[in-house]
């Protein structure tokens, strides 16, 4: 047993009242250990007394850590007293020594018997014993039974106590001179815990066990029905009429299939759900239920293995603890574990045909519900905090579905709801129903928007059941069809969808799977679906197949490189939402999406008409080049290759760094250009183990040693830009321009005098890649251009250099202008315009980005040096998708005699300006307004991108865009304007209204509409 002496055996004392005291020599491990006291020895510790008329002695009857627990038998007001040393820790000490903000917290745990309505009183202070007058403490409200948790910060929660004495007094006439006594506060040298008795009522039986201060993460110290804190989260409110219509019988039978589709979802199949472990063998549930310990004595009296949510570890800080309370601790089930056997166990009884194995489930089930509920998982309880709620608890609700008649049967049907209710209140903004700018959570859809509805289908009152599904429905289309403000969750109209304030796949494709599912199930009765809702829901899954291959590039994989997200997650949502019907045409089946369900699953034509009612062919992959501002890249696809173009801004971050994942990511979006073939990214050689964190795939950085690129924060970082211009645009849906402007940031391990220039024109299988202004101060490591990186696997091996083909480890080599490549994915590389580097394959040892751990793979790798402290570098290189030996050798032929398939027309600080001959393609990437000097382009003012292509009959086909969204962290994205001038007079061959076509004497002005970052585009012809 460890004591308070955890945080008490260090000096000096820390006052809470003086911060300037606080002495940060302190060890981590001496100040973030967790001072525990339990109740598992053999005799009742000396430093716990009562007052007169209570009782104490150790109960194995009850308990929550170890096998006992503290029994006060007590009478109305008398007290309990715990002596022990005190420390305060100020929330500036913990937060600088865990490096996130932090408090010190008080917690314990206690069971009620018998409901009081009154309060115990929770005082701290110094010498206290029964009557002592406190520095502070809190009131618990006693008016429930079972466990309860209590959780306050010593710093921001306690009541100061009135101190008598002190202060003004009457004056000598017998006036008010002012109060007699001041509000006291925790002091330094506190040493007692004092708990006293409710005064309503006469006695009583409380068990108190794991009295704890700790350092707990500051935000999550939440208000409940029995303690007040600094946080108060609102309770969900559905707002139902008194008095409802009464609901047709076809509303009851709709309601009645949706329950009955659910079921079918949950009980049919092997799941198929992210991070579900199904269990059929009923030897291995009764094994799994068995080591729960849960038993019921023969007095009624529960006991079993302590519950508790992952997120809720934090407060017991493990990776800190002794040998001995960590023993006791892993003796803890977590939620997430306990209610997945729940689902299980629910899921086995739904299967069942036999009445005694149904009622051998059925009672497992029953007693896992009243532990848990008697573990204090109950409406109004709120066990500190449970934050990220639907992780732990989904299987919860599920199961309650799948369980409802049994859960009747035991009157604990309204308990288990009014649980699930309360603690749904994380995603009131969800549950509540009520459109705004939270409505479109992400993470609900993710974790609890199913759960949602089978919580409705406990409701057993017909007429509030279809009232709340017409709700639900209403709501799920108005959270799939806004446009959020600024950078809340939710599906924008590019296609992207945000989670943490930028597009995540990590997030939103399982979203999107319980959200297709979702309209699935709803669709076709009362509470269905609109258009609207579906179409954005098709959108933003069309898109996420248009940037996936199937998964996702580096790019994208917010804090989880290496483990980016499939398309395949999702793949049943494209057939369940094609089942919902074509949202424009009105067709039964949405042929698109059918297609592309094919496509993902590989399915062939043949099966479709089975599967659809309608003989569908699969889809090709993508080809062609689309443009996602709302994440700041875009996508060239050829063939079977993705190319993904990544760049960041002041509106989209660069990277998702956490304290444990992604340490190395900083490079992430630094104008990355990752080539993707199709299929599994190990087998392409895609891997963490050996990856220089320094050298992804396109771009630009300085090649640090690990400690100075692991990250300089000691929590969260996801970096902005200082412009809101970085991004992409494309033309005619086939060429695109990437634009990267990069001023590097100014904080720990950042060289904050770095700059570069990016750009890159894409048309079919070639890609020009443009570097300028490359500049910065660091001289000790030097900057590089990384062209490519892969491992070496059995699919991704030789590479050509100069018609010469290489399967050498190690092998390396210099590269100079002319000189080509070819890399194990079939990407051909010709360097260009005073280009030098180097090609090697190696053996290489990184770091994990989780573990910091050693890794070590064999890669294949080529780059552009540009030297120490660069001044103005640039750089300049073709790649071609692809390639053949026998191509690239032709390309450096002509190179060298001087016929290039593209031209630079322009390569500096104010724009990049490049022109494919081949199809007549001209990209401008003005980083600032610019006049060129050449072209049909006579002035772009304001920073953009924009592109024209020469086409027959003298036509001009020109787009333009900003990937500035305009917007704020909670402010809408607002169009602006984009002004292009033209060379000579031209007339648009079709309007488009989001683009202005004027006359200017001899030229032209066009004004583009630049909503969201999505590009417009017009074909002009000159005015004869």
């Amino acid at each position: 047993m460890t004591t308070l002496l955890g945080t008490a055996a260090y000096t000096p004392h820390l006052s809470a009242n003086n911060t300037k005291s606080a002495k940060t020599e302190v060890s981590q491990k001496a100040l973030m250990q967790s001072s525990i006291i339990d109740f598992d020895d053999n005799q009742l510790p000396d430093f716990v007394t009562a007052s007169s008329g209570s009782t104490l002695s150790l109960s194995s009857t009850r308990y929550i850590m170890g096998q006992q627990s503290l029994k006060w038998e007590w009478q109305a007001g008398s007290t309990m007293t715990i002596e022990h040393p005190i420390t305060l820790v100020t929330d500036k000490v913990a937060s600088k020594t865990w490096g996130r903000k932090a408090t010190q917290v008080l917690s314990f745990w206690i069971y009620n018997e018998t409901p009081v309505d009154d309060y115990m009183i929770v005082d701290l202070g110094r010498g206290l014993g029964p009557s002592g007058a406190p520095d502070a403490g809190i009131k618990v409200k006693m008016n429930f039974s079972g466990w309860r948790t209590v959780g306050v910060s010593l710093q921001n929660d306690l009541e100061g106590r009135e101190i008598e004495g002190i202060g003004f007094d009457d004056n000598a006439e017998g006036e008010s001179g002012g109060r007699s006594t001041i509000a006291g506060g925790a002091k330094s040298d506190m040493d007692s815990i004092r708990f006293r008795a409710p005064l309503k009522a006469p006695a009583g039986i409380f068990y108190i066990d794991r009295v704890m201060l700790s350092i707990d993460d500051a935000r999550y110290q939440w208000s409940d029905d029995h303690v007040k804190t600094r946080y108060q989260i609102p309770e969900i409110n559905f707002r139902l009429p008194a008095k409802l219509p009464a609901p047709t019988a076809g509303e009851i039978a709709a309601a009645d299939d949706i329950r009955g589709a659910l079921i079918r979802v949950f009980t049919e199949g092997q799941g198929g759900e992210n991070g579900l472990v199904v269990v059929d063998n009923r030897e291995k549930l009764r094994a799994h239920f068995a080591a729960l310990k849960i038993q019921r004595d023969a007095d009624g009296q529960l006991s079993g293995r302590h519950i508790i949510t992952d997120k809720q570890k934090v407060l017991y800080q493990p990776e800190f603890m002794d040998d001995i309370d960590q023993q006791r601790f892993s003796d803890y089930v977590l939620l997430g574990d306990y209610t997945t056997l729940m689902f299980n166990i629910s899921r086995a009884y739904q299967r069942s045909t036999s009445e005694e194995v149904r009622q051998e489930l059925a009672d497992m089930y029953i007693l896992m519900t009243q532990h848990l509920l008697d573990q204090g998982y109950m409406d109004g309880s709120g066990l500190v905090t449970t934050h990220h709620w639907g992780y732990s608890s989904r299987w919860w609700y599920i199961s309650a579905m799948l369980m409802a008649n049994e859960l009747d049967k035991h009157q604990l049907r309204q308990p288990v709801s009014d649980a699930l209710l309360w603690y749904s209140r994380e995603f009131k903004a969800n549950f509540d129903m009520v459109p705004g700018p939270e409505s479109s959570d992400l993470d609900y859809f993710n974790t609890l928007s199913r759960q949602h509805l089978a919580l409705l289908m406990l409701e057993s009152d017909p007429a509030k059941r279809v009232a709340l599904l017409k709700r639900f429905g209403e709501y799920i289309n108005v959270a799939l069809s806004q446009t959020p403000p600024g950078g809340y969750d939710g599906l924008r109209p590019d296609g992207t969808a945000w989670r943490h304030e930028g597009n995540y796949p990590g997030y939103s494709f399982p979203a999107f799977k319980n959200a297709g599912q979702l309209v699935y199930m709803l669709h076709g009765t009362p509470f269905a679906v609109s258009d609207e809702g579906r179409a954005a829901l098709k959108k933003a899954m069309l898109s996420a197949w248009v940037y996936s291959n199937p998964a996702t590039s580096l790019g994208l994989a917010g804090r989880h490189p290496f483990n980016s997200s499939s398309v395949t997650l999702f793949q049943d949502a494209f057939r369940w939402l094609a089942l919902t019907g074509d949202p424009k045409t009105g067709d039964k089946v949405d042929k698109a999406l059918a297609a592309a369900y094919l496509q993902i699953t590989e399915t062939p034509e043949s099966e479709s008409e089975a599967i659809f009612g309608v003989r569908i062919a699969p889809a090709e992959l993508p080809q062609g080049n689309w443009t996602f501002n709302g994440g700041a890249f875009g996508i060239h696809r050829f063939s079977d290759k993705m190319v993904t173009l990544k760049a960041y801004n002041s509106n989209v971050w660069s990277s998702e760094i956490y304290y444990r994942d992604n340490r190395y990511g900083r490079y992430q979006s630094h104008g990355a250009i990752q080539v993707l073939p199709y299929g599994n990214q190990k087998e392409i050689g895609f891997v963490q183990d050996g990856w220089d964190w320094n050298r992804n795939p396109g771009t630009t950085t300085i090649h640090l040693p690990l400690a100075e690129l692991d990250s300089p924060n000691t929590h969260t970082l996801m970096l902005r830009g200082n412009h809101p211009f970085s991004g992409h645009s494309s033309l005619s849906g086939k060429y695109g321009m990437f634009a990267f402007k990069f001023d590097a940031p100014s904080m720990p391990k950042f060289d904050s005098s770095f700059t570069a220039r990016k750009s890159a024109l894409e048309t079919e299988n070639r890609l020009v890649l443009l570097g300028s202004n490359i500049s910065n101060n660091t001289g000790k490591y030097a900057t590089e251009t990384t062209l490519f990186q892969h491992g070496i696997t059995d699919k991704a091996s030789d590479l050509w250099v100069n018609g010469e083909r290489i399967t050498a480890l190690p092998y390396q080599r210099a590269l100079e202008e002319g000189d080509w490549l070819i890399d194990g994915h079939g990407n051909g590389y010709l360097l260009t315009k005073g280009a030098k580097g180097e090609v090697r394959r190696q053996h290489q040892v990184s770091a994990n980005d989780k573990s910091r751990d050693p890794t070590e793979g064999n890669f294949s790798l080529a780059w552009l040096d540009h030297g120490a402290k660069p001044q103005n570098a640039h750089y300049e290189y073709l790649m071609v998708l692809e390639a053949t030996p026998e191509g690239m050798q032709q390309l450096a032929t002509n190179y060298r005699a001087g016929k290039k398939v593209y031209e630079v027309l322009r390569q500096d600080a104010s724009a990049h300006i490049v022109r494919d001959n081949v199809t007549q393609t001209t990209g401008y990437a003005a980083f600032s307004s610019v006049t060129p000097d050449e072209g049909v382009v006579k002035n772009i003012a304001q920073p953009a991108i924009v592109m024209t292509q020469m086409q027959s009959h003298g036509q001009l086909k020109i787009s333009g865009v900003t990937p500035d969204l305009n917007m704020t962290r909670t402010t809408k994205a607002t169009p602006l304007a984009i002004a292009v001038t033209l060379n000579g007079q031209w007339q648009a061959t079709e309007n488009n209204p989001q683009v202005s076509v004027k006359p200017a004497g001899e030229a032209t002005q066009l004004v583009f509409t630049s909503y969201f970052g999505m590009p417009q585009e017009v074909t002009l012809k000159p005015m004869n």
